[in-house]
């Protein structure tokens, strides 16, 4: 594995540390033909104290920019056909046609990356912007720009070298405790009843868990006991996750620690000596179904069965229907009984319908027999409600009419009312000659005053 500020060291020595100016010439339409690797003819340029003087063999031919390039080329890759380089990525870009550029940086150093669309399609992780990756692949000239670049084959992340020992010094450590020992695998219930699945409730995993189970018989019961699958805390939390399954009331018959697939950095929590822990000595048998078919964790080998992906594992838990079906002893008495069980429950469905009619129409009757009785009480009560509302209005039409000062002109009195028509309450203001109007119960008659006599004082 080598720096971009070595390999850029590299390069400075393919050739010699002092060109001076090189004559190139254009050569266009004109083929020409790569030589063998050689050292490079240059002019050199020598110091004098009048200035510089130029030196230069008269049999050197000038070479143009693509003779130039050409042979840049070749001994460049053919000098790094295969490099491994560690560095950060910038300036990362992806563009349409499913190539990705980016450049691959140092402390010292730059170095311009590829990935071709074809590469990218079949790697399982491609770099990010501003990861710590090992690239590996081969120098490559792009002779349109002049310049060199990486032509990436394959990406690590940082430190996966580091994992992979690590790695094979827990399996080394863990194998020698047992905990992959094939005498301790338990065999797996043939029907189970009750399935605990630890795994992230928000994750793929778990729908891809359901979906399969859907398929299977339906005396299924699922116990989902949450964790998290990823990161620092998700190792503890896996094995309190196994631990709580295992102290319910009603334990599973089997468990399924699952979890969609990631980098190895990703998976490193199924790593860990607590989740193997749990796992070996978990007293019910455990399925694992960690990543997809290329990923391998230590809680793989610790389980007493292993799968290829979470589906993988909810299929190896419980045979789908068809399978059960095909299982079933296909004999007579079987039929039969089967027969005389549904002659049964059919009897026992007719009775109960029987009595349900029978219960529904003595209700039915008992609900008209109740309509009937507040729709004779309703209507008692509203005509007592009308009478009473009658009566009422009566009294009032009384009482209003007594309160009626044109009623006292029925029993002979006369309302006298002056010119304006003001009501005329005593003799006093009244002169001789005067116009008054008086008002009898059936009509009005015109009279002048011909004398007043008023009353005497008390």
């Amino acid at each position: 594995m080598k720096h971009l500020s070595l390999i850029s060291q590299w390069l400075k020595e393919l050739t010699p540390e002092k060109w001076g100016e090189v004559s190139v010439l254009p050569c266009p339409n004109q083929p020409f033909s790569v030589p063998p690797p050689s050292p490079f003819r240059r002019m050199v340029v020598m110091k004098h104290p009048g200035g510089y003087h130029r030196r230069m063999s008269s049999a050197i031919q000038p070479l143009s920019v693509s003779e130039l390039t050409a042979r840049i080329k070749q001994t460049l890759e053919q000098g790094f056909p295969d490099i491994r380089v560690i560095g950060e990525v910038s300036r990362l870009k992806r563009q349409p046609s499913g190539h990705v550029y980016f450049t691959v940086k140092d402390e010292g150093a730059t170095l311009p990356a590829v990935i071709w669309k074809s590469t990218a399609n079949r790697l399982r992780e491609l770099p990010a912007e501003g990861g710590q990756y090992i690239f590996e692949g081969r120098l490559s000239v792009y002779p349109p720009q002049g310049r060199y670049q990486l032509v990436v084959t394959r990406v690590e992340a940082a430190g996966s070298g580091a994992l992979a020992i690590e790695f094979e010094r827990r399996k080394r450590i863990f194998a020698e405790r047992g905990w992959f020992d094939p005498a301790r695998k338990r065999p797996l219930p043939e029907f189970p009843k009750h399935i605990g699945i630890v795994t992230s409730p928000t994750g793929a995993a778990i729908q891809d868990v359901r979906k399969v189970l859907a398929t299977r018989p339906g005396w299924l019961s699922l116990t989902l006991a949450p964790t998290l699958v990823q990161g620092e805390a998700a190792a503890p939390a896996i094995a309190r996750a196994i631990a709580r399954l295992q102290a319910l009331p009603e334990p599973p018959d089997v468990l399924l620690v699952v979890r969609g697939g990631g980098s190895p950095e990703d998976l490193w929590c199924f790593n860990d000596e607590a989740v193997v822990r749990a796992i070996a000595e978990c007293g019910i048998p455990v399925i694992t179904g960690i990543g997809h078919e290329i990923d391998v964790t230590l809680a793989d080998f610790a389980a007493d069965r292993s799968a290829a992906t979470p589906s993988n594992a909810a299929e190896l838990c419980c045979p789908d229907r068809n399978t059960l079906r095909q299982r079933l002893p296909r004999l007579p008495l079987l039929r039969q009984l089967m027969d005389r069980m549904l002659a049964g429950h059919r009897q026992h469905l007719s009775r109960q319908r029987m009595r349900l009619v029978h219960d529904w129409r003595l209700a039915r009757d008992g609900w008209r027999m109740d309509v009937e009785r507040h729709r004779e009480r309703l209507t008692r009560l509203t005509g007592q409600r009308v009478q009473q509302a009658r009566q009422q209005l009566a009294r009032e039409q009384h009482r209003i009419a007594a309160m009626n000062p044109l009623a006292v002109l029925e029993r002979g009195y006369v309302i006298c009312e002056d010119e304006r028509g003001r009501v005329v309450p005593r003799v006093r203001g009244l002169d001789a000659g005067d116009a008054l109007r008086l008002r009898f119960h059936d009509g009005e008659a015109d009279a002048h005053v011909a004398a007043t006599r008023p009353a005497p004082a008390p």
